[in-house]
Formats: structure tokens, C-alpha cells, sequence
């Protein structure tokens, strides 16, 4: 099964099972050092949580949804007010137990982490729209008319990425399996800011 919390209309092609936006080196560079400060504040938990048999699914999701909003608030200064808001509304819709089938395996400590080290690093002005998978992997997924891209985050800061975008009319597409810290170098020709950039004109 794969939730979908949406604040977009989500597809997620090209997977099995369920940027820079700015052009000189000194602005990645600076992304680069503030998402390295980013990473030294996520730190892994010291007893990875075993969840209990006896435990309902709707506690394994409470566990899931407060230790998301924890890892959250490690990172909270490099987050703009609103977006954080919103990213908050977005894990209560998406772990919400309504959404989820007995089996399911709750988003992983590891997943989330290469999440926020993603966003962290993007610095995006649009919050993404959150999904996950069976697996435990948690999805970030861009849209914009007909150009969509959608990232799933692995852990040890690797991710997935899959995308579809339109250069005068032709659609093209592309996908990857990818470090994190290579992501923006390999999303850089389909011009990225289209997705995370409130007016990507001006970037």
C-alpha cells in the first residue's frame, strides 16, 4: 500500500511495489554548508524503537508521528514559520490511522531523516506533497501543470528520484538512484526551481 497526504495531485511513476536554483557556485556552496549544519542537529536515536506485539497499529503510528515531529523540531530554525506549520498538518494526514492496513510498515526513523536532510539542502519555497510506501519509505513529490517530480528518500542519505517535464512541448523524463549530496547536480538540467521556487523567474 502506498498513503498519499497530498497537497498536490500526486502520481508516483516509476515505482515497483507499493538544483540548484540559483546559477553560482558561492550560492551552492552556501547550501551545502547550511544543510552540512542541518545534518549535525538530526542525530540517530540511540535504541532504535522495536515496536511491541501487543502494541495496536494506532500506537505504532502515534510512536511514528511524534518522533516525526521531533526530528522536525531539531531542524526547526532552518524552516520558515509557515512552512514548518504546514509540514506539521502534513504528518498528522499522512499517519493517520485511516490511511493505513495492519501490515503496513510505519515511515522509518532513517527515511524521515534523509527527508528533512533533503529539504534542508533544497531550501524549497513549496512544501512537497508526502507520501510513503510499504517499505517504510517516506515520498516527497513536486507539481507543476504537467512537469512532476517525485523523490523517495532511502535511508543513509540516498534517494530515488523519478521525473516528467515539458521543454516546448516534448515531454521528457528521468530517474535515478542517487546520494543525497549529488541530488541537485542531477536534477539540474530539468531546471528544478520550476518545482521548488514560488517565482522561479526571478531565480
Amino acid at each position: 500500500m502506498s498513503t498519499i497526504a497530498a497537497t498536490q495531485n500526486i502520481s508516483f511513476p516509476g515505482f515497483d511495489n507499493r538544483s540548484s536554483t540559483g546559477s553560482g557556485s558561492e550560492e551552492i556552496s552556501n547550501l551545502f554548508n547550511k544543510a552540512r549544519k542541518g545534518l549535525r542537529l538530526i542525530r540517530p536515536a540511540h535504541q532504535q524503537y522495536q515496536p511491541q506485539v501487543s502494541e495496536t497499529l494506532e500506537d505504532r503510528l502515534d510512536h511514528t508521528k511524534a518522533l516525526c515531529k521531533r526530528k522536525t523540531a531539531e531542524v526547526a530554525m532552518y524552516l520558515s514559520e509557515d512552512f514548518r506549520k504546514g509540514f506539521f498538518l502534513q504528518i498528522d494526514n499522512l499517519i493517520d490511522a485511516e490511511n493505513w492496513e495492519e501490515d503496513d510498515k510505519p515511515i522509518t526513523e532513517a527515511s524521515f531523516t534523509t527527508l528533512l536532510r533533503m529539504l534542508i539542502l533544497i531550501n524549497p519555497d513549496l512544501r512537497p506533497g508526502l507520501g510513503s510506501t510499504s517499505q517504510g519509505n517516506i515520498i516527497a513529490a513536486w507539481t507543476k501543470d504537467k512537469d512532476q517530480l517525485t523523490i523517495e528518500c532511502l535511508p543513509e542519505d540516498k534517494v530515488r528520484w523519478v521525473l516528467s517535464r515539458q521543454f516546448n512541448g516534448i515531454r521528457e523524463s528521468a530517474a535515478g538512484e542517487i546520494l543525497l549530496t549529488r541530488l541537485l547536480a542531477a536534477l539540474a538540467p530539468y531546471s528544478p526551481g520550476n518545482w521548488f521556487d514560488n517565482d522561479p523567474q526571478e531565480k
